[in-house]
């Protein structure tokens, strides 16, 4: 009986091997056939495929190119507004284009593909976006929403000097989900504009020129004072063409330790306000020099050790000896610690 039962088992196994085997190769000679009979279509499709990429291709240059002329143009190449704005829009545009021609070139393959036609493909690819951003595309949609306010609020352009959070530069571009910055040591800066939370922009408006100048106490300060005004003013009258109104000495801000603080703040043109504080420095110390006032500095003083009269130490005990016969070896070895002084 269990014999039986086992030969019906391994019959049905090979049958089912056997059926699992024919219906692979049923469909593969299927398949061969059937791109046998439609390679001139699948060719076409190919070939159709192949156009797209280089018509697309050539979008992409042409957007690119024209931008290009324009940001290049001898008109947008100052650092008015206007010029900044068009920069910006360009660089902007540049990104949009791009994203574009790269989504309607892959409705269009998908259709050429028999998935369906561009406006159903639209339509699906609009669900399953929707489904995306329900599932872990917040990101991507914050960072897309965050630059267009940023760019529409004209929070900052290109050619701007910023400063994001923790890190600053000059702004090279302005993408649909990123930010380019140039740091001053040439370092290029990508931030998700949906990160952005705090921009600090150099160029908006006036900048101030700040510094402090330590004087020593032994100085007389008014005459440091009237010093002062006399650099800061001379250096504002050379080079007016920094200068939005003049220098201001505060007077003292800081008493320190062993210096007394002085400070200077002048307006300035944009961005140049690292330029005017380097050299008000200098015609300070220009001044100075030329009226005999010096600064505070660290002094080493350098004091010569005298030994007390009354100090007693091993290097002064000397032991006599108590045998006149003793002999010389013998004594050197006295152990000066034991002796009582």
């Amino acid at each position: 009986m269990i014999t039986a039962l086992l030969e019906v088992a391994q019959t049905d196994l090979v049958e089912e091997v056997v059926t699992v085997s024919g219906q692979f190769k049923q469909n593969l000679y299927g398949l061969i056939e059937k791109i046998l009979k439609n390679r001139g279509n699948i060719l076409w499709a190919l070939f159709s495929i192949l156009i797209i990429i280089l018509l697309a291709r050539l979008a992409l240059k042409i957007v690119s190119s024209v931008t290009t002329k324009v940001m290049q143009n001898e008109k947008y190449q100052n650092n008015t507004p206007v010029a900044k704005r068009t920069r910006t829009l360009m660089t902007l545009f540049r990104s949009v284009a791009r994203y574009a021609i790269y989504f309607f070139v892959f409705l269009i393959v998908l259709s050429i593909l028999g998935m369906g036609k561009p406006l159903n493909n639209l339509l699906v690819t609009a669900g399953i976006g929707s489904l995306a951003i329900g599932f872990g595309a917040q990101n991507l949609v914050r960072d897309v929403v965050s630059g267009m306010f940023m760019i529409f609020e004209n929070q900052f352009s290109v050619g701007d000097y910023i400063k994001i959070d923790d890190v600053e530069g000059t702004v090279e571009a302005t993408a649909m989900r990123v930010t380019y910055l140039r740091s001053a040591k040439g370092d290029q800066i990508i931030i998700p504009n949906g990160t952005i939370t705090r921009v600090i922009n150099y160029n908006k408006g006036t900048s101030v020129a700040s510094i402090t100048v330590s004087t020593a106490y032994e100085s007389d300060t008014r005459k440091v004072i009237e010093l002062l005004e006399r650099a800061v003013n001379k250096y504002a009258q050379e080079y007016a063409e920094l200068i939005e109104e003049p220098p201001f000495v505060q007077g003292i801000i800081n008493l320190g330790e062993s210096s007394v603080d002085i400070g200077i703040i002048c307006k300035v043109k944009p961005m140049k306000q690292w330029e005017v504080e380097r050299g008000m420095r200098l015609a300070i110390k220009e001044m100075f020099d030329a009226n005999g006032v010096g600064f505070p500095y660290p002094h080493l003083v350098t004091v010569p050790y005298e030994k007390p009269a009354d100090f007693v130490g091993k290097e002064d005990i000397f032991v006599e000896k108590k045998d006149l016969h003793q002999d010389l070896e013998s004594w050197q070895q006295v152990d000066a610690d034991a002796v009582d002084i």
